[in-house]
């Protein structure tokens, strides 16, 4: 199938309620009761509303249908030559089969690091705003973040390198790096990554990129690069975290590759993930993550198209009312950052706004640090109509605000 061809189908209105969906089934559990009778539109943990690609959901029934369910191997050689097939063909990006560690989760894969290179008390460097799990389990396991944050510029966020290493301490062991950059959507240049990475090899700390956005590059005068593709002495003290499961909507099935080219790192690493946990990949997930690496450009590319229209439309709506939103550009990823200070609330008054008022149960900017605070995050990985219900509802809550 062509691009052209599965753009329709993204266009189709899934129904994903009563599905044991997190994002559309919760409400009840996860929300007041107050806001959960609101029935607000689900536009917030980083799922799509899109079926898989075809080859994806064919290769998965295939596996079904032989009813052999036993113990699976992820370092079949075609399915590690899917993985790295697709790592050369999007990002001329040359991985070696012995570095490739498959693992159940990028976050199976941060909680194991944070454990294996760092002891209790130590530090690990974050730029916030940003994911969340990058600070809360830093914490979780008795780690504390080191606050590097990205400069608010007009328009967007920066990296500034002077800030950068001031927030690293004598005890900082670890790097977080997310790239691109989760929330905010920034695809770091060559020449940025490089420079936190020689930051970090100067200080002796290990650098995790979590390339798990990797693939969804919205502005086309962007490019990728992976962190451990700029030298061969920064990959050695690197470890890159990929998966499908953001680029095919695939999370469900728990998939995901850690890649270590330093094999003292790799053997840490893999005595930390059998202590924690026994280290198999679902079946069905290894089923599903090759498929997509060998048949799914088509459908992202679709996807892409589909994604960059959302993005435009939402912004141009939103940013037109000049009624206190800012949707801020994008380079990267389905998920868009909303400067909200301009409403002149607080966060808990923010959110309260955001699920009760304009009935939308959004990510709250809070989760991603103090730097989060008057900000939304929003998925716009939906069909178009998803995205008009959206318009409609927060253009009547902020025309009935500004007349209240």
């Amino acid at each position: 199938m062509t691009s052209s061809s599965i753009l329709p189908l993204l266009e189709a209105v899934e129904n994903r309620r009563n599905t044991n969906s997190l994002k559309w089934d919760s409400a009840s559990q996860l929300l007041s009761p107050a806001a959960a009778a609101c029935d607000p539109l689900p536009m917030w943990v980083a799922d799509m509303d899109f079926k898989p690609p075809r080859p994806v959901i064919e290769a998965m029934v295939r596996a079904a249908e032989t009813a052999v369910f036993g113990y699976s191997s992820a370092h079949n050689p075609s399915y590690l030559e899917a993985v790295r097939g697709w790592q050369k063909r999007r990002f001329g990006f040359d991985v070696a089969p012995e570095w490739i560690v498959p693992v159940s989760g990028v976050i199976t894969a941060l909680k194991t690091i944070i454990q294996a290179f760092s002891n209790p008390g130590d530090s690990v460097l974050i730029q916030p705003p940003v994911y969340a799990h990058f600070h809360d389990d830093v914490l979780l396991n008795g780690r504390f973040p080191a606050f590097a944050p990205l400069q608010r510029r007009q328009g967007g966020y920066s990296y500034d390198p002077e800030v950068f290493e001031a927030a690293i301490r004598p005890n900082t062991r670890i790097f977080i790096l997310s790239n691109p950059h989760n929330p905010t959507g920034n695809v770091w240049s060559e020449e940025e990554l490089r420079s936190m990475g020689e930051i970090c090899a100067r200080h002796g700390i290990l650098v995790i990129s979590d390339e798990i956005h990797q693939d969804l590059i919205l502005n086309p005068a962007c490019r990728h690069v992976p962190f451990a593709s700029l030298s061969p002495e920064l990959a050695d003290i690197s470890i890159t975290c990929t998966a499908p499961s953001k680029t095919f909507n695939l999370p469900g099935l728990q998939c995901a590759n850690a890649f270590i080219p330093n094999p003292r790192l790799k053997g840490e690493f893999q005595r930390q993930l059998e202590r924690n946990l026994y280290p198999r990949v679902n079946a069905m997930g290894l089923v599903a993550a090759e498929a997509a690496y060998r048949h799914g450009e088509p459908w992202l590319d679709a996807l892409l198209e589909q994604v960059r229209s959302n993005h435009a439309h939402f912004s141009t709506a939103i940013n037109g009312l000049k009624a206190g939103i800012e949707v801020l550009p994008a380079d990267a990823l389905y998920l868009t950052w909303m400067d909200c200070r301009g409403l002149g609330m607080d966060a808990a008054a923010l959110e309260h706004f955001m699920l009760t008022k304009a009935r939308l149960w959004l990510d709250k900017g809070q989760k991603f640090g103090v730097e989060g605070h008057g900000y939304m995050r929003i998925n716009l990985g939906c069909p178009r109509p998803t995205v008009e219900e959206a318009i409609e509802r927060l253009q009547a809550a902020l025309a009935a605000h500004k007349n209240g």
